[in-house]
């Protein structure tokens, strides 16, 4: 394979990881733009989608069909209950809103620590493991590239997914009370909308979201309980876009993606794993607000 394939095989695989990314991305900065709060547990959320397709499969043989409608009602609802019983009796609180922040984190931390505990006392996942593909099939050669049906699966997925929060966000009365929650929970209260109903809703599609990436990533990785680690990729996917654009996101993960098979392919397969590092340092460095964020906020936390 000549240089100029191999970079284009780079790129195609690129974006087939960094489409899983963006995603993950976006669970982050769906609850950050909404409650100022950086989710810690947001990894940990999809590796309990991946496993939670592991036993749909294993205890009930069910297709990827069904799993992919599944999964995403189970880590809605366990979003929906961290926010009522945990977040709301913390807000209830009568501290200031930095500490309220600070514990915020705090809470998504436990929730971390708690689902991976869950995970390593549940059978079948002591042992390293990886869900079958999602879609069987021979690959698809477009000359010398080689394209295997399941990343065009992943893809397909990834990218129907941010349709629908697009749509969500831009056209419907649920996403528009959403948004100006974000951006103003007082006015929003004041106007009639329900902000606790509302932020509820918030962690139960972030939860959702992080969910189905970790469905499409499990058929690629390997599947362990300490696999939410890899959420510093999609936070420095958010910081590429910038940690307040639902667009940013998108183009920053399959940026990142993207950098990391060109590390892979030109530099060594072991630098791949700090290239996220590296491109936090270097986004922060150059422009802290991320490419596509017009402001910069300072907070005191």
């Amino acid at each position: 394979m000549g240089l100029f394939n191999l970079i284009l095989q780079g790129i195609i695989s690129g974006v087939v990881t960094g489409c899983v990314y963006a995603l993950v991305a976006l669970s982050l900065v769906i609850v950050y733009k909404a409650t100022d709060v950086v989710n810690f547990a947001g990894g940990e959320l999809v590796m309990i989608g991946a496993y939670i397709g592991l036993l749909l499969l294993m205890w009930l043989d069910w297709p990827y069909v069904v799993i992919f409608l599944i999964t995403p009602v189970f880590t809605y609802a366990l979003g929906v209950l961290f926010s009522r019983f945990a977040l709301e009796k913390i807000n209830r609180k009568k501290t200031t809103s930095s500490t309220v922040l600070v514990s915020f984190v705090i809470a998504t931390i436990a929730l971390s620590d708690m689902l991976k505990g869950i995970v390593r006392v549940i059978p079948f996942t002591e042992e390293v493991r990886r869900l079958p593909p999602l879609f069987s099939g021979p690959p698809l050669f477009l000359g010398d590239l080689v394209i295997q049906p399941q990343d065009i699966v992943i893809v397909v997925v990834a990218s129907l997914v941010m349709l629908m929060l697009w749509v969500l966000f831009g056209y419907t009365m649920v996403g528009k009370a959403l948004r100006a929650t974000s951006q103003n929970e007082r006015a929003a209260s004041l106007i009639g909308i329900p902000v606790k109903s509302v932020k509820s809703a918030i962690w139960g599609l972030s939860a959702m979201v992080a969910s189905i990436a970790g469905l499409l990533l499990a058929p690629k990785l390997l599947m362990t309980p300490d696999m939410g680690n890899m959420v510093m990729l999609a936070f420095a996917a958010a910081i590429i876009g910038g940690f307040s654009s639902l667009p940013g996101c998108v183009v920053g993960g399959i940026l990142l993606g993207i950098v990391q098979n060109m590390v892979g392919i030109f530099i060594s397969p072991q630098a791949i794993a700090v290239t996220p590092f590296f491109v936090i340092m270097l986004v922060l460095l150059i422009r802290p607000q991320g490419f596509f964020d017009k402001t910069l906020a300072y907070k005191k936390v």
